[in-house]
């Protein structure tokens, strides 16, 4: 692929979702497929839910331009057509609030169909000894991993910018992998999918035209990030660059799947579904620094960037035991001093609240 496509194509992306956005905020407002303000929310206004449908929009036409040929579409269509699938289904959800139980279900279905369709995880690679599993298991975990990636995503996108920022530095990482494994339409698909996301947040950190990604981008954007992160693990199965493409795909999913890891054992410890909606994912524990939302997005991209950079160092060099090790370890250390500040910082209003009621 030469450089004059690699830059042309996100601009394409980017040109497409700039012209079409406006047109769909005002759809969506007449249908009223918009945010609401709750108790939950810290937004003003109702703000339109079609970022995601955005992206996919600009990411099919721009593939269907720029592609070598329709056959060359074939060798990701059942990816395209099953995070379609799951985009349709984020926006009923959007509209109607869908029970979690269904849409699990329907996530699962899709993972058994891109697992039929060849995405699946073979090997743990020595982590923790095991290397080949049996058919049967790969089955499972595949599964196990592709929802759990896929909702793990999806919570990430609590405030302005993070689940765009997040996915724009994977989908960077994951281009330089298909680059180095020689698979063109997966680098295709990441170009064009940067090019959206950035176009997305042109209008994500507006004043006047803000749009919210919603349920069907995260969504849409997780499942595709999981599937192309089994794919290019498969394609450099046997070759040098295992190490590093291993090590880059786990260090891109580490932030999203370990918190999400730990408000799911948090609400369960509390009694509650793991489903149950709150405010203790890792961006409102950065929030409770007292920071701005974007503020508070960088910090995250930045912590994020950190835990890849500490994944490749460590699955490069040593084991991929050690580096998954590592960055729990990591991220554990930096939650709980976050969740040490959020503590501290509730019992200071406390206490300020009832030195206010006794001086009344």
């Amino acid at each position: 692929m030469s450089l004059f496509s690699i830059i042309i194509i996100p601009v394409i992306s980017l040109a497409i979702v700039l012209a079409i956005m406006p047109l769909l905020r005002l759809a969506a407002i007449k249908l009223q497929l918009v945010d609401k303000p709750n108790a939950r929310k810290a937004h003003k206004g109702q703000v339109p839910l079609v970022g995601g449908l955005a992206i996919w929009f600009a990411t099919i036409a721009t593939l269907l331009v720029v592609s070598p040929s329709l056959n060359s579409i074939s060798d990701i269509s059942f990816m395209l057509i099953a995070a379609g699938i799951l985009l349709v289904i984020g926006v009923i959800d959007d509209k109607a609030d869908l029970r979690a139980s269904l849409k699990l279900t329907i996530q699962i279905a899709l993972a058994y169909y891109a697992f039929s369709n060849g995405i699946r995880i073979e090997t743990l690679h020595g982590i923790v000894g095991i290397y080949e599993i049996p058919v049967i298991f790969q089955y499972i975990i595949t599964l196990i991993v592709i929802t759990g990636v896929v909702n793990a995503f999806n919570l990430m996108d609590g405030i302005d910018g993070l689940a765009a920022g997040l996915a724009f530095v994977a989908f960077m990482l994951f281009g330089w992998m298909a680059f180095i494994t020689g698979e063109l339409m997966l680098l295709y698909l990441f170009l064009t999918l940067i090019g959206a996301l950035i176009g997305f947040m042109r209008f994500n950190f507006s004043t006047k035209l803000k749009v919210f990604m919603g349920d069907a981008g995260s969504l849409f954007i997780g499942f595709i990030m999981v599937l192309a992160a089994i794919s290019l693990i498969q394609a450099a199965q046997g070759t040098p660059d295992i190490q590093l493409v291993l090590s880059v795909v786990v260090g891109v999913l580490a932030l999203p799947v370990l918190d999400s890891l730990r408000v799911y054992r948090r609400r369960a410890k509390n009694g509650y579904s793991p489903f149950r909606a709150d405010r203790t994912h890792f961006h409102h524990l950065v929030l409770q620094l007292g920071i701005k939302h974007r503020s508070a997005t960088l910090f995250i991209i930045i912590f994020s960037v950190l835990l890849i950079s500490l994944s490749i160092a460590i699955g490069t060099l040593t084991s991929f035991t050690l580096m998954i090790l590592s960055l729990m370890t990591a991220f554990i250390f930096i939650s709980w001093l976050l969740s040490l500040n959020s503590k501290v910082a509730f019992w200071k209003d406390k206490v300020l609240k009832m030195e206010k009621g006794i001086n009344e």
